[in-house]
C-alpha cells in the first residue's frame, strides 16, 4: 500500500475481504490503517475499516484516528468515528484533544454535545477569531510563496523603512517588477535589492519582500526594528519555512514555522492552524498571518503584498546588509 492508496475505499475493502487484518501496524510511528485513512480524510475507507471492527481508539505515537480526522476537518470521517464510539475529549497533545480542535472549526456541532464535552475558553476562542481574521486578509486565491522572503514591521512608513535600510527615499520611486533597477534573472544581483510597500491596518506598517532570504536576515531585522518589532520569514525552496523575530534592534527568536505543532510549541502555532491539513484558506496564509501577528501588525488586506508583480519601492542595500 502506498500512502495515497489509503484514500482508496475500493482497494481497502478488497484487502479486507481478502483477509487483511484491520488493526495491522503498518506505519513507522505505529499507525494502523484507520489512522492512515482518517489522515487522508477518506470517509468511505474509514467506514469500511470500522465495519470490520477496527479499533476506533488505537494510538500510534500518541494520537487516535479521530485526531487525524479532526486535523483534516473531514465531516464524514469525524462522524463515522464518533458514531463508532471514538473518544473525542481525552487530550492528546498538551491540552488539545480531537474535540477541542473541532470546536475551532465548522464541525463544532458534531462534538459540542457529546458526553464529557468542554467549552473552548473565551481567551482561546478570541485568539482563534483574531488569527482567522488575519488569515482571511491574504484572500482566497492560492499564494505563490516558494523562494519568497518577507518581513513585516508595524508602525513605520515606507520612507522610514527605506532610511533604516540605508537608502534615500527620494531615490526609490515605486515601480513594477518589469522596471526594477536590477535584472530579476540575475539571482546574485537581485539579492542586493528589496521591495518595500506599505500594508494597511490598525496599526499599519510595511512589508519588505524579495525572491530570496534577505528580508529574514538578522542584520536587516536589527536595522529596521529599533523602537518596534519585525518578523521575517523565508520560504526555502529546498524545504522548510523559517522565521526570525527582532525587537528594538535585537534578534530574539529563530524558529521553523508551519509544522504540525507539538506540546512545547507556542499556543499561536495552534491558533494559526498549523495543525489543520485541509482548509478553506490558501496554503501558507496561516504562516503569513502568524508572521504579521508575531510582529504586532494587524492588517485587513495583504493581497497586494503577496502580488510579486505589484509596484513597490526597490531599495538598494548597503554592503553591510548584504550576504
Amino acid at each position: 500500500m502506498g500512502y495515497q492508496d489509503w484514500g482508496d475505499a475500493a482497494l481497502i475493502r478488497a484487502r479486507l475481504d481478502a483477509g487483511a487484518p484491520p488493526d495491522a501496524r503498518v506505519g513507522w510511528r505505529g499507525t494502523t490503517p484507520l489512522h492512515l485513512t482518517a489522515e487522508q480524510g477518506a470517509a468511505e475507507a474509514v467506514a469500511a475499516l470500522l465495519s470490520h471492527h477496527a479499533e476506533v481508539d488505537a494510538r500510534d505515537d500518541g494520537h487516535t484516528p479521530l485526531w487525524y480526522a479532526a486535523c483534516c476537518v473531514d465531516e464524514g470521517s469525524v462522524k463515522a468515528l464518533i458514531d463508532a464510539g471514538a473518544d473525542a475529549w481525552t487530550p492528546q497533545s498538551g491540552p488539545w484533544s480531537p474535540g477541542r480542535l473541532l470546536l475551532t472549526t465548522s464541525l463544532a456541532p458534531l462534538v459540542a454535545d457529546l458526553p464529557g464535552a468542554v467549552e473552548l475558553p473565551a481567551g482561546e476562542a478570541a485568539a482563534f477569531t483574531a488569527a482567522d481574521a488575519l488569515i482571511a486578509a491574504f484572500g482566497e486565491q492560492e499564494l505563490w510563496t516558494e523562494g519568497l522572503g518577507i518581513c513585516f514591521v508595524p508602525g513605520l512608513s515606507e520612507d522610514e523603512v527605506i532610511r533604516r535600510l540605508g537608502a534615500d527615499p527620494a531615490q526609490c520611486p515605486k515601480t513594477d517588477s518589469e522596471h526594477a533597477p536590477f535584472d530579476p534573472l540575475d539571482y546574485d544581483e537581485s539579492l542586493h535589492y528589496v521591495g518595500v510597500t506599505s500594508v494597511p491596518g490598525a496599526p499599519g506598517g510595511c512589508a519588505i519582500t524579495q525572491d530570496g532570504y534577505i528580508p529574514s536576515d538578522d542584520a536587516v531585522l536589527r536595522a529596521i526594528s529599533a523602537g518596534t518589532a519585525a518578523y521575517g520569514i523565508y520560504f526555502n525552496p529546498k524545504g522548510g519555512t523559517f522565521g526570525t523575530l527582532a525587537r528594538d534592534g535585537e534578534v530574539v527568536e529563530h524558529e521553523e514555522i508551519g509544522l504540525h505543532p507539538r506540546r512545547p510549541d507556542p499556543a499561536a502555532h495552534w491558533h494559526f492552524r498549523f495543525w489543520q491539513r485541509q482548509s478553506s484558506f490558501p496554503h501558507d496564509a496561516g504562516t503569513l498571518a502568524y508572521a504579521c501577528a508575531a510582529a504586532g501588525l494587524r492588517i485587513h488586506d495583504g493581497q497586494e503584498v503577496m502580488d510579486r508583480h505589484a509596484p513597490r519601492r526597490w531599495v538598494p542595500l548597503p554592503s553591510q546588509l548584504r550576504r
